[in-house]
């Protein structure tokens, strides 16, 4: 067999793939459908595509290399010196340590460490069609769905390396790409998860704020806000609740951030009125009335009752 011929192998998803994937897929919809931020939409999509960019799609054997086809960019890894191909047995997978690499999302392909192969790098989508190919460069695992075909075109290669007098390559061979795409598909991953967490289960309770004799400053992380005292009817101020004030009752955002747990910024009512909502998980806030075309503000506090008689205290000269 030349090692100029061209063999082509293709690579399918194994079943933990296909669930891993789904589930990330489906999380990820769902956090960005719930915080309604394009923000979040946009990192979930960079996780999907990036991901999926990555996972090998097959492989080709030609002219002494194996090329890993990929959507972002084919990758060649050399067979010089070459010094074993073979299946994957269960033992080299005992100990095996992630170091900077995919776990299951559409494959599994970066650095890992093994008791056994040490560190070596992962190119594959299906658990059960490893490979094991050991160069004098790097030790690579693949993944193809004719895992004999695969080998026996390998081996040329092999027989070669071991013939007296072959000298094995001493530098690198091509790597899992270069270290500016893995640090930013680690960086986008990273703070996609770390940011979809957040939307997801932030829950700071009501806000802080201050109160002085001329405003009330809202302590919030993502909307905070100064209202002006002489802004506001101060007579008006009072207590809602959303379970008997119904028309309060906020029906969409309009620029604020919200989750089954906070709520913060601007939003609708079912009228159209524009207002801020900065509430936890109480259904009773406090509604600071503005005068004339402002904007209302319902803020939830610990003690309603007690801030309220509070703001009118402070306030009451200036109405």
């Amino acid at each position: 067999m030349s090692s100029n011929e061209l063999h082509s192998y293709s690579a399918s998803y194994d079943s933990a793939t296909k669930m891993v994937s789904t589930v990330v897929c489906a999380v990820l919809a769902v956090v960005a459908l719930a915080t309604h931020m394009i923000v979040v939409a946009a990192l979930g999509a960079a996780i999907i595509g990036l991901s999926y960019a990555y996972s090998p799609r097959g492989y080709i054997i030609s002219e002494g290399s194996i090329l890993v086809k990929r959507l972002i960019g084919n990758l060649r890894i050399p067979l010089d010196g070459i010094r074993e191909a073979r299946a994957a047995a269960a033992d080299d997978f005992d100990g095996c340590v992630r170091l900077f690499g995919n776990g299951g999302l559409f494959g599994y392909y970066g650095l890992f460490r093994t008791s056994k192969l040490g560190k070596c790098t992962w190119y594959a989508t299906n658990r059960a069609n490893m490979v094991v190919v050991i160069t004098g460069a790097k030790t690579a695992l693949f993944s193809p769905n004719d895992r004999d075909g695969f080998l026996a075109a390998v081996r040329p290669s092999l027989a070669v390396s071991a013939l007296p007098g072959t000298p094995l390559p001493t530098g690198r061979g091509s790597g899992f790409g270069s270290l500016a795409p893995k640090l930013i598909v680690a960086a986008v991953m990273i703070a996609g998860v770390s940011f979809g967490l957040l939307a997801i289960f932030y829950s700071p309770g009501p806000p802080d704020y201050t109160l002085t004799p001329n405003s009330l400053t809202i302590h919030d992380r993502f909307y905070p806000v100064t209202v002006n005292a002489a802004a506001v009817d101060v007579e008006g101020i009072r207590i809602v609740d959303f379970g008997v004030d119904t028309d309060w009752q906020p029906a969409q955002r309009a620029n604020g951030f919200a989750n089954s747990h906070y709520r913060s910024g601007l939003f609708r009512l079912a009228s159209g009125t524009l207002i801020r909502v900065y509430r936890a998980d109480s259904k009773r806030v406090v509604l600071l009335p503005p005068k004339g075309g402002g904007t209302a503000v319902l803020l939830e506090t610990k003690e309603p009752e007690r801030f309220v008689e509070e703001v009118r205290q402070r306030w009451s000269k200036r109405s």
